[in-house]
């Protein structure tokens, strides 16, 4: 399915969701909106709260995002059904009118939290894996163990978990890194060794 989105209202580009066994593959190309702020999310409008889909990188004059969301992320928000009924541009999601208002966290909650409506990512503790959620090249779901984050792999492309390939596994068009309460206190991917919770 290819379908438009929008930033305040008007059509800015256009988005391409195509399921897959695993989930769905997300393709975002939208113009750059002159006077918009500097980071701009894509997100799904389906109901209830909105699904964030990325965050789209700068590229050639343009916001480009491609990505994978997991069957059970698709189903935590409620998209395992159908899609979002709609695609936009934000700062951050649009608020129903009855929206709770958000509680105060430390700091410690936001690593390994669960993305939940207007909550903060999940979070590895590990400047370049976090560095890699937030470019929205790699998703994250919570394990027992801690995080396993995924991308797309072709081995012809490069790919969003390049920066921690000796630590990824690759299976079919997938390369995955599972990241654990003992990788973060031990070997990271990156000089900062704090640890997950």
């Amino acid at each position: 399915m290819r379908t438009a989105v929008e930033y305040e209202g008007k059509p800015v580009g256009w988005l391409l969701w195509e399921p897959d066994a695993y989930g769905v593959q997300i393709e975002v190309d939208c113009e750059l909106p002159s006077g918009a702020p500097p980071l701009l999310r894509c997100y799904g409008e389906t109901g209830d709260e909105p699904l964030l889909v990325g965050l789209p990188a700068p590229e050639d004059g343009r916001l480009r995002l491609r990505r994978h969301l997991s069957k059970e992320t698709l189903k935590a928000e409620g998209c395992i059904e159908r899609p979002p009924m709609a695609f936009y541009l934000a700062e951050r999601p649009r608020q129903k009118a009855d929206a709770v208002p958000q509680t105060e966290q430390s700091p410690q909650d936001e690593i390994l939290q669960t993305p939940d409506h207007g909550k903060p990512p999940l979070r590895t503790g590990d400047a370049v894996l976090d560095a890699l959620l937030d470019s929205g090249a790699v998703h994250a779901e919570r394990i027992q163990e801690g995080i396993r984050l995924h991308c797309l792999f072709a081995p012809n492309r490069p790919f969003g978990l390049a920066p921690a390939f000796v630590l990824c596994q690759v299976k079919g068009d997938e390369a995955t890194l599972d990241w654990t309460k003992k990788d973060a206190a031990g070997v990271a991917a990156s000089d900062n060794k704090q640890d997950i919770i």
